[in-house]
């Protein structure tokens, strides 16, 4: 009876459908623990006072059901056991709930003081590109530093790990876990800061955005030019592109600003596909009302 029973327990737990019964087990048991932090969400599962647990019942019901099917039918009068198994108990358990509360309110509203506080400086500024630029780059260097001292962080927690801690592989993966998202979040506001400082560059007075820009125009040109005269015309599109060309721009940029805001969960690549937006957007821009003024000018007419 007892090898029978190793058996099936031991396949089980190599098995698929372990891992599933186990992942699934743990979500529970997060939102228990968020419940025991915070005091929100449905909390029924796992929480007791100082002690929290882990529902593994749906895997003791799957064992009963392995071994009935192997031919031992008296595993159907196993009766009702502890399916909770302890994964943390604290006195501390109230105390940490007020720092945690803390620390929700402080992640909340920190980020949002943050871009008030960077706006208002980039509004107050007397020259607003260069502070812009100035902000953002700040805010990535910034994020940075925080990345680079979350390396030695994560270094110096591995080795000094408890004598009870058997794999430091299960550690790591623990604290690569829990810092997931700010480790996500730290990546995406270096991409987006060093993005929006080379953006309030380009369009600065220097004399390398200003060549670049120059060279851009005189490409359109050349590119409006020669579709004219293969009887290729922007029409009212490009004189109305030319005549307002500053507030379409805005605006687009405007636009995919609002979008960024609203997009769940943004990263580096998401800051990529909208700034090649951008740029493809503004591209057109320049075709546009580089074909308004090949339209308007005596000397492509008379070519």
């Amino acid at each position: 009876m007892d090898g029978a029973v190793k058996q099936v327990v031991t396949r089980i737990v190599h098995s698929g459908a372990f891992d599933t019964v186990w992942r699934n087990a743990n979500e529970q048991a997060h939102s228990a623990v968020v419940h025991a932090l915070t005091g929100e969400g449905r909390g029924a599962v796992g929480v007791a006072g100082g002690t929290v647990t882990l529902d593994v019942g749906t895997l003791v019901e799957q064992v009963k059901k392995e071994l009935v099917n192997a031919g031992l039918s008296p595993a159907e009068k196993i009766p009702q056991v502890d399916k909770q198994l302890v994964l943390f108990q604290s006195e501390q358990l109230e105390k940490i709930r007020d720092g945690a509360h803390l620390l929700d309110v402080v992640g909340y509203w920190l980020p949002v003081l943050t871009v008030i506080i960077g706006a208002a400086g980039v509004l107050i500024a007397r020259r607003h590109r260069r502070a812009l630029a100035w902000t953002a780059l700040g805010a990535a260097v910034a994020c940075l530093v925080v990345v680079i001292a979350l390396v030695f962080v994560r270094r110096y927690y591995l080795d000094h790990l408890p004598a009870a801690v058997q794999s430091d592989a299960a550690a790591a993966a623990v604290f690569d876990t829990l810092l997931r998202f700010l480790k996500a979040a730290l990546r995406t506001t270096i991409v987006l800061g060093a993005v929006v400082a080379l953006g309030a560059y380009l369009i600065g007075p220097g004399r390398l955005p200003v060549a670049i820009r120059r060279a851009c125009d005189r490409t359109a040109d050349s590119l409006a030019t020669w579709a004219y005269r293969h009887e290729i015309r922007a029409g009212r599109a490009g004189a109305w592109a030319q005549a307002h060309r500053r507030s379409i721009a805005l605006s687009a940029l405007a636009v995919l600003a609002f979008v960024f805001a609203v997009w769940n969960r943004p990263t580096p690549l998401t800051i990529l596909a909208f700034a090649l937006v951008l740029l493809g957007t503004l591209t057109v821009l320049a075709l546009l009302a580089a074909g308004g003024r090949a339209e308007a000018s005596p000397a492509t007419r008379e070519g």
